[in-house]
């Protein structure tokens, strides 16, 4: 290849990367068209109106994708108490994801409330609801699907034209002729590359959201009901239980005399004293006199 053409290649790379510097579906369609365009005749412009032409056909597939084959992000929140222990109620809705193929994400727990994060497939989003909900009494409960169709197939057109801007950057570079640039190329090859890895990675992370959903359970304690006084019912009434009774009733009364007659013991002593003075005089008063 001569001089010439090379440095036409590279004039169209580089024209390329400041007209892709967006990450958007518009760039991308541009860095199809310039490698193109400076592969042709010297000169050559790209064919006119080629985002509209390649956009067609994505829109025509985003409005013919069938209803069962929609892109669905599904969640779920469940609410319930238990009688037992939270934790043992966690500890089964463990063994429910892991026997649906599912695995267990974050979980918390404290007192008598705990709760657990569970990624289940798609598919069994259902049966693992209806599982979980016999291990307890269910408060509450909220689903939710969000349709991410349409990001699915943008990003999937965005990627096939990412990585066939790509291709095309790695061929300039084979048939770069001189240091300056091949260190021109290589530097738009990097930066294309890096957009290609980041797009694939959010690719990968909603293809995750789509094949695994998750369930939220939050368990809680049963309190206690509050407990009645028991009443107790009357014996009926017979000779023993009178007889058992009067002796009962006797025995308050003598304590009640002996607690009266101790608590005037002091009194009566110290009335005693004087009393017995009083007396002794006075017999002496009353005594005849002898001749």
């Amino acid at each position: 290849m001569s001089r010439r053409t090379s440095g036409l290649l590279l004039a169209g790379a580089l024209l390329l990367g400041v007209t892709a510097c967006s990450s958007g579906s518009s760039g991308s369609n541009a860095s199809l068209a310039a490698p193109e365009a400076a592969s042709g005749k010297a000169g050559g412009a790209a064919p006119p109106r080629a985002q509209d032409q390649q956009s067609a056909p994505q829109q025509q597939q985003q409005a013919s994708a069938p209803v069962q084959n929609r892109q669905l992000v599904q969640t779920a929140r469940m609410e319930m108490s238990v009688d037992s222990d939270p934790l043992g109620a966690i500890v089964s809705a463990r063994g429910i994801a892991t026997s649906l193929n599912g695995f267990t994400g974050q979980e918390e727990s404290g007192g008598d409330k705990a709760s657990v994060t569970l990624r289940v497939p798609a598919d069994k989003f259902d049966a693992a609801l209806e599982q979980l909900a016999k291990l307890g009494t269910v408060k509450a409960q909220h689903k939710q699907a969000d349709d991410v169709t349409d990001q699915v197939v943008d990003l999937d057109a965005r990627l096939a034209t990412q990585r066939a801007s790509v291709d095309r950057m790695r061929a300039l570079l084979a048939k770069a002729a001189s240091v300056n640039e091949v260190a021109q190329v290589e530097s738009e090859l990097t930066r294309r590359e890096a957009d290609l890895e980041s797009m694939e990675s959010r690719r990968t992370a909603l293809g995750g959201q789509v094949a695994l959903s998750t369930v939220v359970l939050e368990v809680t304690r049963t309190p206690p009901p509050p407990t009645k006084p028991v009443e107790e019912k009357p014996d009926n009434p017979g000779f023993l239980s009178g007889l058992a009774g009067g002796w009962t009733a006797f025995g308050k009364v003598l304590n009640g005399i002996g607690a009266a007659l101790g608590a005037m013991l002091p009194f009566l002593i110290a009335l005693a004293i004087p009393g017995a003075a009083y007396l002794y005089i006075r017999r002496k008063r009353r005594k005849p006199k002898t001749a």
